[in-house]
C-alpha cells in the first residue's frame, strides 16, 4: 500500500498554506475559485482521493436545473444528446433536470414559459437558448435577483446577468463564409444570396453581419444584401428552382441556418449547376452527395453536441461545487467541412472531446471528487 497523502503534501506541492489546502478541500473559508482548482487537481493528481474513508458521506443540497430550447429537429436532437450525455455522466450528483420545449426560436412561447417559472422556487439554474439578444434580459437577470443563475448556449444574451455562453461565434462564423467566398469567388463581381428561415433570429442576423463585416472590410465586389427568408426545406428548394437559378448577378449562396441546405442542394443537383458558390449551415451525413458531386463547396458545423453537454455540465458544476467558469464565453471554433475532410467522425470527436473534460470511459471524473467539493472531511 502506498504512503497516505495528506493536507501536507498538498500544500508543499503547491507552495500555499495548509489552511487554505483545508479551506479548500472542505468547502469551508473563502478560496479564489481559480487556486480552489488547482488544489482540487493536485488532490486528485496525489491520489489523495484513495485516502478518505468509503463510509463518509456528503451531504449535498439537491440542485434542479430547468433546460430550454427549440424543438426537436436534426440539430437539435444533437444538442439534446449532449445535455442527456452530460446528465447521465452526472448522475452521482444531486442533480434533478426539467425540460422545457419551444416550436423553434418562438419568442412568445419563451416568455409565457419564463413569466411562469419566475413564480416558482423550485429550482436553481437555467440552461437556454434565447430567442432574442436582449428581449429576454428581464427574465434573466430577474432569475439572477432570485439567486438562479441562467447560462445561454447556440444564442447569446451578452449584456444580461448569465453566467456563461457556450456555443459558436456566430458573427465569426459569418466572417469565416466571407473568406470562403473569398478563396473560390475571387475578383468575380456579383450577388451572394442569404438564405434564411427567420430574419430575426439572432443567430442567423449576426452571421449575416459577419458576412457583411467581411465583404465591407476587405472591399470585395460582391454585393450581400440579398436576404431572402424561406420558410422550410420545400422553400428554400422552390426559390432556387424558380426564381435563384434565373438571377445572372447571383454568384454565390450563403445559408445562415441548416435549414436550406437539402433544399439548395437538390435543385442545384437536379440543374447539374456547379457555379455558384454555396456556403451551407451544420452538417448531416446525408447532405455528403452535395458536397462530393461540387453543388455546395463547404458547410460550417457548430458542435452542437458540445454546446448542450458543456452548459449543462458546467452549469452543475458551478451549483454543486461552487466552482466559477473561468470564462464569460466558452466559443467553440467554427469549423469548416469540405470535401477533402468529409469523413472526419465530427460526432465521435465531441464526445472525444466532452468525456476528456469531464470523464473517462464514461464516468464522470468529477464525480471522483464529490467528496471533497463542498462536504470533505469532517
Amino acid at each position: 500500500m502506498g504512503k497516505k497523502v495528506t493536507l501536507q503534501d498538498i500544500a508543499r506541492e503547491l507552495a500555499v498554506s495548509v489552511a487554505t489546502v483545508s479551506r479548500a478541500l472542505n468547502g469551508r473559508g473563502k478560496v479564489g475559485p481559480q487556486l480552489k482548482e488547482k488544489i482540487l487537481e493536485k488532490a486528485f493528481e496525489m491520489g489523495y482521493f484513495s485516502s478518505l474513508p468509503s463510509s463518509l458521506e456528503v451531504n449535498f443540497s439537491r440542485k434542479k436545473v430547468v433546460v430550454l430550447f427549440p424543438e426537436k429537429d436534426f440539430f437539435w436532437e444533437k444538442v439534446e444528446k449532449g445535455v442527456f450525455d452530460a446528465w447521465k455522466l452526472l448522475r452521482e450528483w444531486p442533480i434533478e433536470v426539467e425540460f422545457f420545449r419551444t416550436g423553434g426560436h418562438n419568442l412568445n412561447e419563451q416568455v409565457a414559459i419564463l413569466e411562469k417559472l419566475l413564480e416558482r422556487n423550485d429550482f436553481h439554474g437555467v440552461a437556454m437558448v434565447p430567442s432574442d439578444l436582449t428581449q429576454l434580459d428581464y427574465f434573466i437577470n430577474a432569475l439572477y435577483l432570485k439567486g438562479v443563475r441562467v447560462v445561454t448556449f447556440n444564442v447569446d444574451a451578452p449584456l444580461s446577468k448569465r453566467l456563461f455562453y457556450a456555443g459558436q461565434n456566430v458573427r465569426q462564423g459569418g466572417r469565416v463564409a466571407g473568406e470562403i467566398f473569398q478563396h473560390f469567388l475571387g475578383d468575380r463581381r456579383g450577388k451572394i444570396c442569404v438564405l434564411t428561415t427567420n430574419k430575426r433570429a439572432p443567430s442567423h442576423v449576426l452571421r449575416w453581419q459577419g458576412l457583411i463585416d467581411y465583404v465591407h472590410e476587405k472591399n470585395l465586389p460582391y454585393d450581400v444584401s440579398y436576404l431572402v427568408e424561406v420558410r422550410d426545406e420545400e422553400g428554400a428548394y422552390r426559390f432556387t428552382r424558380e426564381k435563384l437559378l434565373s438571377e445572372e448577378e447571383v454568384c454565390g449562396v450563403f445559408l445562415s441556418t441548416a435549414f436550406g441546405n437539402y433544399g439548395v442542394g437538390e435543385a442545384l443537383l437536379e440543374a447539374g449547376r456547379k457555379d455558384l458558390v454555396v456556403v451551407g449551415n451544420d452538417f448531416l451525413f446525408n447532405w455528403k452527395d452535395f458536397l462530393e458531386k461540387g453543388v455546395i463547396r463547404c458547410f460550417l458545423y457548430q458542435y452542437p453536441y458540445l454546446q448542450g453537454f458543456i452548459a449543462l455540465a458546467v452549469l452543475c458544476r458551478y451549483l454543486i461545487f461552487g466552482v466559477v467558469p473561468l470564462e464569460k464565453t466558452f466559443y467553440l471554433p467554427v469549423f469548416p467541412i469540405f470535401v477533402e475532410n468529409l469523413k472526419d467522425d465530427l460526432e465521435q470527436f465531441e464526445t472525444l472531446i466532452a468525456y476528456h473534460l469531464f470523464g473517462l470511459e464514461g464516468k464522470c471524473r468529477e464525480a471522483e471528487l464529490s467528496l471533497l467539493r463542498k462536504g470533505g472531511r469532517g
